[in-house]
């Protein structure tokens, strides 16, 4: 029996090593999942009794530092576990760094589980994929695979991360995609697209097909109010770009406090202690927050209130480099300021009550846009974790108007800008070893329409080959490069970090 002329064995690989990433990734995913349901409900059960029992108090204090003392002891051991982890993939991904997966999973395993349980505003998103995405390069290792096919089953790892945590397998894709590799290839998009529907299937038969975020049916939005969407738009796009300034700098003043950086946990978690004994809804990711707001109007300045304090606690855990997301923290403080608009715009205008839900959703998606500057990777992740699919055209205006008015003011993806500072305080210096460097030539950009004899990159760095459309070749003096032109680009590893600074300023 001949085999057909068009059967890729390799693309077939990677399919068999999609299911094993999805499937292991799924598990340990909807295990963390589960884990960290478990301590919120343990927490808040204890903040209950508490709060008829106030002798337990000091008890309780006490075993907060010791948990918060646990989580620095594994941050001191493994830096990389700490924040989201996103940033530490890509760096893997970009060949700036040589990650230690093992090491990571365990520590931040648990490190996420006892942070985020404690009640702090920290996600489950970035840990899952996180997560993921050293699983990935763990199952690479157990089928000895090299550099390119390990940064396939980081990726794969990484969209099997957010699907499983999320229920949210066309997100998971569209985030690696849109976020991290700012390319499409069929190979990345096969595994990609495989690990993150067997890793959804996983954790669906475990938690079952109901969305992460149950909201109130929201009606279609009436075309005649679609300014309402433009204003909100704008309005989280600036709401985002102070979020990202404050979430940047913030570490700058805990680093200014007297004990060493795996230490800075130690804050939060005594912060939250009054939290949960005088504002207990207040505590966790911000899901019960949603739900309120979402199923009651109320007041402006209640609101503004909330919004303030959700906004602070967000920043003050994540900036203290506990193992932690923002995805979830994110949306609770876009669904606020969805609800102050929706109340503004209820009380101002004619619009209709009915429409107050629309607000908070819309603005979710929006806040996540002008945060990661991932607009289609917001929009489809909103859809899928609501279960709304009717609301997209909307949704979409909205997360439109906040990319461009984010573009105006200079924005970047968070998980760009932490990318800078990292590569900024690494040392760059060469130590013989050759990685291939690959980005994708921006339209109107400094590297679109320059001929390949001036170009001028780094010491040690040089451009061997170019991907234009189905053909790759090697540049010639008179090669003019082209937008979604594929450079590879070689480099001494050491000098990643300045060849990654370089580009990122040109391109």
């Amino acid at each position: 029996m001949k085999i057909h002329p068009s059967f890729d064995l390799n693309k077939i690989s990677f399919v068999a090593k999609g299911v094993a990433v999805g499937t292991v990734v799924g598990i340990v995913v909807s295990l963390f999942r589960f884990t960290i349901g478990l301590l919120v409900t343990y927490t808040r059960d204890a903040y209950d009794f508490m709060r008829l029992n106030p002798a337990w108090i000091l008890a309780w204090i006490l075993f907060s530092l010791v948990v918060a003392l646990v989580v620095a002891r594994l941050i001191r051991d493994e830096p990389d576990i700490k924040g989201a982890g996103v940033r530490n993939l890509e760096s893997q991904l970009y060949g700036i760094s040589d990650i230690n997966w093992f090491s990571i999973f365990w520590r931040k395993l648990i490190g996420a589980s006892l942070s985020i349980g404690s009640g702090l505003a920290l996600g489950r998103g970035g840990p899952s994929v996180h997560l993921g995405g050293v699983i990935g390069k763990g199952v690479n290792s157990f089928f000895k695979g090299n550099r390119s096919q390990e940064n396939i089953l980081i990726s794969s790892g990484v969209s099997a991360g957010l699907s499983a945590a999320f229920n949210a397998p066309l997100s998971g894709v569209m985030f690696i995609l849109e976020e991290v590799h700012h390319k499409f290839s069929g190979t990345l998009l096969l595994s990609a697209f495989t690990s993150s529907i067997v890793a959804n299937f996983v954790a669906l038969r475990i938690f079952g097909i109901e969305p992460a975020l149950s909201l109130e049916t929201a009606i279609r939005f009436p075309v005649e109010h679609y300014l309402h969407l433009v204003i909100l738009g704008s309005a989280l796009a600036i709401v985002g770009r102070i979020y990202q300034e404050v979430l940047i700098h913030l570490p700058t003043l805990y680093n200014k406090l007297p004990f060493p950086p795996h230490y800075h946990g130690l804050i939060p978690f005594l912060l939250v202690i009054p939290v949960g004994l005088y504002l207990p809804t207040m505590l966790g990711g911000g899901t019960d927050i949603i739900d309120i707001i979402d199923t009651n109007r109320l007041s402006t300045l209640l609101l503004i209130g909330i919004f303030l304090f959700r906004f602070i606690f967000s920043l003050v855990s994540y900036s203290s480099g506990l193992p932690g997301g923002i995805f979830f923290p994110v949306l609770c403080i876009g669904a606020l300021v969805g609800a102050i608009y929706g109340n503004l715009a209820l009380d101002y205008s004619s619009i209709d009550s009915i429409y107050y839900q629309n607000f908070i959703m819309y603005a979710m998606g929006g806040l996540m846009t002008a945060v990661i500057k991932a607009p289609l990777t917001s929009i489809i992740l909103i859809a899928e974790i609501t279960g709304t699919e009717s609301q997209l055209m909307p949704l979409s205006l909205v997360c439109l108007c906040t990319y461009v008015v984010a573009n105006f003011l200079g924005s970047k993806s968070l998980y760009e800008r932490l990318m800078e500072n990292a590569t900024k305080q690494l040392e760059s210096k060469p130590n013989g070893e050759k990685v291939d460097v690959t980005i994708i030539v921006e339209a109107d950009q400094f590297f679109d329409g320059l001929a390949f004899k001036d170009l001028n990159l780094p010491e040690h760095a040089q451009l061997v080959e170019i991907s234009r459309y189905k053909e790759t070749f090697i540049p010639g003096g008179d090669t003019v490069l082209q937008a979604n032109d594929e450079l590879i680009i070689q480099c001494d590893s050491g000098l990643v970090p300045s060849l990654r600074n370089y580009l990122l300023k040109h391109n």
